[in-house]
């Protein structure tokens, strides 16, 4: 059995859960997990039988050759009812579909779509919206998965190292992060994971800053939040150098910030709680003194997305979630000052059966270049 159709197994299980009989898939990184093709459009619909794939003619030579399931062509879009005729499906009363992924306008062609079944087949198929399944598979990643976010997470980190090695007086933040991309595009990157967060003094005090004009200047903190899209997985790691003498108040948050990381990286282990892990390194920072400055989660699942689930914050829907062997998740605690600079510390890890594995093997200490 191949890694899609135990996917596909393990699917259904959680359909089934759902009290749906089938499932209706078509954002392209669902597909691109399910199938290992990647498409800008297309319907996987998975059931009891096994999994069907409709492209429209732009995908179906190339979905017929790769596709490891069958494909059927769908021009101009095939109509609910000649789909389950086609699936021999007649049996089907519930088909759910992803109510994280499916647009209001799509849900009324869906459901139009399932009027006019019913009315014609005099049949009471009902549509179902539900959680993503998908992304709750996704969580947990298989072997594969793990070494290509390895091979990811390795050549991020020889990004951090480029970059380190181009700071000088002068440089903007921007030729920086154009540097970086040029870079991992000739070492066989697909992408970048996102905008990378090169942000200069007192820049780094703004979490989600994207890279300006602004020139390196002697004395200046420089935040690294960057990550690479290498076959289709992601990297994200963050680390803040300084650039001649640091601030003595960026230097003490710097020193709680990787001693509350620390802290959550002890507790990276199977059947600890979201809650639990946030609250160990939220906690230690507000006993700072500093929990007002540190405003974002602290960390989120990193695979085919940079951000994807599990998010890890201590939120009631997110809080007894336990943590799993395969989870690929970030630690990323921060203390961001106004005016004055950041500091966020951030690794990629493996849960494995009985710890973690650090993927970001790059030095946290202050390092002054």
């Amino acid at each position: 059995m191949t890694n899609f159709q135990l996917r596909i197994e393990r699917l259904n299980k959680l359909i089934q859960t759902n009290a749906c009989d089938a499932y209706i898939i078509e954002d392209p990184i669902s597909l691109y997990y399910l199938t290992g093709i990647e498409i800008s459009t297309g319907r996987l619909i998975v059931h009891s039988g096994g999994a069907h794939l409709f492209v429209d003619s732009r995908y179906i030579e190339v979905c017929k050759k790769m596709s490891p399931f069958p494909v059927i062509l769908s021009d101009n879009g095939l109509p609910l009812s000649d789909i389950f005729s086609k699936l021999e499906m007649k049996s089907c009363q519930c088909i759910g579909f992803s109510s994280d992924n499916t647009t209001y306008a799509r849900f009324l062609h869906l459901t139009t779509a399932v009027d006019k079944y019913n009315a014609r087949a005099e049949k009471h198929l009902r549509l179902k919206g539900i959680d993503n399944l998908v992304s709750q598979l996704r969580q947990v990643k298989d072997v594969r998965e793990i070494a290509l976010l390895k091979d990811a997470a390795k050549l991020g980190s020889e990004g951090f190292d480029f970059v380190c090695s181009i700071l000088k007086e002068g440089i903007t933040e921007i030729e920086t992060a154009v540097e970086l991309e040029i870079f991992w595009k000739r070492k066989g990157g697909k992408a970048l994971a996102f905008d990378p967060i090169i942000a200069f003094g007192s820049n780094s005090s703004m979490p989600h800053y994207r890279a300006g004009d602004r020139k390196l200047q002697k004395g200046d903190t420089v935040l690294i939040d960057i990550g690479v899209n290498y076959a289709h997985y992601h990297s994200d790691m963050t680390r803040v150098v300084y650039f001649g003498e640091p601030n003595p108040k960026i230097l003490e948050i710097h020193e709680i910030v990787l001693e509350a990381q620390a802290r959550a990286l002890n507790l990276c282990k199977p059947h600890t709680r979201i809650g639990d892990l946030d609250s160990a390194a939220r906690g230690f920072i507000a006993e700072k003194g500093y929990g007002e400055h540190f405003m974002h989660g602290l960390g989120h699942g990193v695979g085919l997305e940079i951000h994807e689930a599990p998010s890890i914050r201590n939120q009631p829907h997110l809080a007894d979630l336990a943590l799993e062997e395969g989870m690929v998740i970030t630690i990323e605690p921060g203390i961001y000052l106004s005016l004055v600079g950041g500091v966020r510390i951030e690794d990629t890890v493996v849960i494995t059966a009985n710890g973690h594995e650090n993927l970001t093997n790059r030095p946290k200490e202050p390092l002054i270049i």
